[in-house]
């Protein structure tokens, strides 16, 4: 499994504390999500129309208005695939630069065992393979196919 280093001590001359934390908190502050934030994950030109990835933001940023904040590949090391040991779909786009297939795979290979598992790779897709031309009806068909088959091994 992948396993990034650890957070910085000292970032830019500083003691390395994340800039969005209150200086009298240990807490990060929520910081609200944009337009500009929520509309980054495409990142294959001419794979989504204007129109959609803008429709996608706008319903990004309604349903999730506070911004994930991700400052360091490290704060991926809590995510433990080893733990998970329900049936697991792993859709992902053969360009994703945010999850790359090696990271995939290393996150595919060590879910827990026990349980069903699916990794489908979607060719010429991004991050954001689920809204791309062509690219939704693909993942729809992925979904689909998997809770059909995961049903049909389940007794009531």
């Amino acid at each position: 499994m992948v396993s990034y280093a650890r957070q910085p001590l000292f970032l830019n001359g500083t003691d390395g504390r994340i800039s969005d934390r209150d200086e009298n908190d240990d807490h990060i502050q929520a910081i609200e999500n944009t337009f500009n934030g929520a509309i980054e994950d495409f990142t294959v030109e001419g794979s989504i129309p204007p129109a959609a990835a803008i429709e996608f933001a706008e319903a990004a940023l309604s349903s999730d208005p506070i911004k994930a904040q991700w400052h360091y590949l490290c704060q991926f090391n809590n995510c433990d695939p080893a733990r998970v040991h329900v049936p697991t779909l792993v859709v992902a786009g053969d360009q994703d630069p945010y999850a790359p297939l090696r990271v995939q795979s290393d996150l595919f290979t060590n879910l827990g065992r026990g349980a069903d598992r699916t990794w489908s790779i979607i060719a010429d897709a991004d991050h954001a393979v689920h809204m791309l031309d062509g690219g939704k009806e693909r993942f729809l068909g992925i979904v689909k196919s998997f809770v059909e088959n995961s049903k049909k091994g389940e007794s009531y």
